[in-house]
């Protein structure tokens, strides 16, 4: 068995190297690079948060005053500052809130809707919807709410948006889906206990749909006795016609 000289085996290292030693020194100054990219991020991610959640206690301090002086105002600043954060969506909300106290509906629906179009992906944008369809049901846009409470069972707000949709389901008369939707809202209790009206709604709909349905027997029983007794007159007349030849005849 052969073995390399000590140069022969240096010769071949600095080979190796000539091949694939940029590669390697490159791989290694992106790696770190990255590295240090994804921290410096994270940490401007983290001011930017921390610097929205400051701007918005501003919010929440004029909410413990008797005229909420200045929340209009904070919560605006935050939104314009710091839009993609969280504490932007909050501020939105308060916003509303205001507005709808105010009976300013539109701007409240303007607020909202900055919230679903701005921020899709984010939790509290199930919330927006949820809050817009009221809205809607209130302005005799029940059509517009129901496509926003249409949310995925997957939600953390499905029964919540229940609730809602079977509201909109009723303002459109279609009473049996309301029944359907009211009876997967009650399934949670927490929204039952929030909600005690919820029950009342679910016994009323079950009473006029006992009675729809008691209704419709009765027309069914009705023709089908309309019928048998036309059936039976239509059979006396062809049995009176068939014997007066007969009579007739005598």
């Amino acid at each position: 068995m052969s073995y390399d000289t000590e140069e022969q085996q240096v010769e071949k290292l600095k080979e190796w190297w000539s091949d694939n030693g940029t590669p390697l020194i490159v791989g290694a100054v992106l790696g770190l690079a990255g590295f240090g990219g994804w921290k410096y991020w994270t940490e401007q991610e983290v001011a930017y948060q921390e610097a929205a959640s400051d701007l918005y206690i501003k919010v929440t301090d004029s909410l413990k005053t008797e005229e909420k002086e200045g929340l209009t105002e904070n919560a605006l600043a935050v939104k314009s500052q710091y839009p993609e954060s969280s504490y932007a969506i909050l501020a939105a909300f308060q916003l509303a809130k205001q507005a709808v106290e105010a009976d300013d509906l539109s701007k409240a629906v303007a607020e909202l809707t900055w919230v679903v179009d701005n921020h899709a992906g984010n939790e509290l944008a199930a919330i927006a919807k949820i809050r817009l369809a009221r809205i809607f049901i209130q302005q005799d846009k029940a059509q517009q709410a129901l496509t926003l409470v249409s949310l995925d069972e997957e939600s953390g707000y499905y029964t919540l948006a229940s609730l809602v949709k079977g509201d909109a389901l009723m303002a459109l008369e279609r009473k049996t889906e309301a029944l359907e939707a009211y009876k997967v809202a009650s399934a949670d209790t927490a929204i039952s206990a929030r909600h005690p009206s919820l029950q009342v709604k679910i016994d009323e709909l079950n009473k006029t749909d006992a009675a729809f349905i008691s209704k419709e027997v009765s027309e069914t029983a009705a023709k089908a006795e309309a019928t048998a007794t036309s059936q039976d007159e239509t059979s006396a007349e062809s049995e009176t016609e068939s014997k007066e030849p007969q009579e007739a005849a005598k």
